[in-house]
């Protein structure tokens, strides 16, 4: 439970916390505190988280060789040095 402290310190089971800290607690313990302290803490209302859809895994764009009519690979041509013809789209 999220609380915001008022009492000037405080021991808890995370540790001291002190005045207008603002802490995650168990349950419990806040009700247990609050039954002998009722001003120890302001409880904070919890907002709702908004859900996040997890979408399929963005494919890589992979580079593809050039291949020549035979299927052999196809080699760069030094003279075109803006342009890689070993490479489809290259």
């Amino acid at each position: 439970m999220r609380v915001k402290v008022k009492s000037r310190s405080m021991s808890t089971s995370i540790g001291f916390v002190r005045n207008e800290d603002v802490v995650d607690l168990p349950d419990a313990e806040v009700e247990k505190i609050m039954k002998m302290r009722p001003d120890a803490f302001e409880i904070i209302p919890v907002e709702e988280k908004p859900v996040f859809k997890r979408s399929a895994p963005k494919k890589k764009a992979t580079k593809k060789r050039a291949r020549n009519a035979d299927g052999t690979l196809k080699a760069d041509d030094k003279s075109t040095p803006d342009v890689n013809e070993a490479w489809e789209n290259g």
